[in-house]
């Protein structure tokens, strides 16, 4: 069974998808804290957003799992990023 993402900050997140693009992280205290793998996947994700047509909140969730599969790390470690960079 499939977890369902329903954490407030990650729903904001995708709201501001539909909003504008992004260029990449801010590469704020929170980025700077990610060890490589994940700056690469996280990267990677953007990426992907700033090439894919609209809309993107439909698309956020396989997204985060292709690059969570890519670089070996767990999409819930890259949702947490996204909730941390969210929350500040």
């Amino acid at each position: 069974m499939k977890k369902k993402m329903s954490n407030l900050p990650f729903k904001k997140f995708k709201r501001q998808l539909n909003e504008r693009r992004y260029s990449g992280p801010e590469r704020g205290d929170e980025y700077k804290k990610l060890s490589p793998t994940m700056k690469g996947a996280i990267d990677d994700i953007y990426t992907t957003l700033d090439n894919t047509p609209d809309p993107l909140v439909n698309k956020i969730e396989g997204i985060i799992e292709t690059a969570a599969k890519k670089h070996g790390v767990k999409s819930n470690d890259i949702e947490n990023y996204f909730d941390n960079e969210l929350i500040k």
